[in-house]
């Protein structure tokens, strides 16, 4: 089996290039092979601490975890080991920059980072580049499925009008993460040659179910911005922006594509 991936992604307008907080797994452009391929995004909460970072904790934990024999409660547990050693050294580098955690950076670190998350799992099944997927999300983070130019599947919010300003998130503390447990969703299918997945963020994520509902294509769209380079992808978010179609938020799309069938290479009759 075998997938293309191109990620887009653009920090929220006004902020670094560093500020961008959302994260995603693989976090470059390139072909993946493999009886088994993993995706995932993450959003980090900006109302956290080091959020970017625990998001991707987040998606690097999920492309390497073995959903089918473990559970939720497992991926947190490795979550928050990883989680541990990375503050560790963080706050290590802090000390030998001469800049060590300042008092009003300490309420923060005691609530700890925040973060949706949503995984994606490709499974060949046979010769013919058909299989089996399955999904893991917790938060507004959203995979679509898209198939012959048209909306196949959404997961795991179905409507525009469900996004809101309260998304459930994984947190770094797991005294935190009562809610999120019991929010976790799962949903599984099949794909065809040709089949596109895309992963977004929520700004995006809304912007497209939006536009689905209207009878626009956004996925004819998306389409041709995952040809063209990051400035008109920019271009483009900032635009939506602008015309406030899109709120100010990191975007991140990551979209796979199934390369078709192969051509019927047999003699004629």
């Amino acid at each position: 089996m075998e997938a293309l991936l191109t990620l887009l992604r653009l920090q929220k307008a006004g902020n670094a290039e560093a500020e961008y907080e959302d994260a995603s797994c693989p976090d470059e452009n390139g072909r993946r092979e493999g009886a088994e391929l993993r995706f995932a995004i993450a959003d980090g909460a900006s109302e956290g601490m080091l959020s970017g970072a625990w998001a991707r904790v987040l998606v690097e934990l999920h492309c390497r975890f073995d959903w089918m024999g473990g559970s939720v409660e497992q991926f947190l547990e490795s979550a928050y080991g990883d989680w541990q050693s990375f503050t560790s050294e963080y706050l290590r580098g802090r000390e030998t920059r001469n800049s060590p955690v300042q008092w009003y950076e300490e309420p923060g670190f005691e609530v700890g980072a925040f973060s949706t998350l949503l995984g994606l799992t490709l499974t060949g099944r046979s010769q013919d580049r058909s299989g089996a997927w399955t999904a893991v999300a917790v938060g507004d983070s959203c995979l679509f499925q898209v198939r012959g130019g048209a909306l196949l599947r959404k997961f795991p919010l179905e409507q525009s009008a469900d996004f809101n300003n309260r998304p459930v998130l994984l947190a770094s503390k797991p005294a935190h993460n009562g809610q999120a447990i019991g929010a976790v969703r799962r949903m599984s299918g099949t794909f065809e040659p040709g089949d596109v997945f895309y992963l977004m963020t929520d700004a995006l994520a809304r912007w497209a179910l939006g536009e689905d509902e209207e009878g626009r294509n956004p996925w004819t769209v998306l389409r041709d911005h995952a040809t063209r380079d990051g400035p008109a992808f920019g271009a483009w978010i900032a635009a939506l922006r602008n015309d406030r179609e899109l709120r100010n938020d990191d975007v991140t799309v990551l979209r796979i594509d199934l390369p078709g069938r192969e051509p019927d290479r047999s003699p004629s009759a």
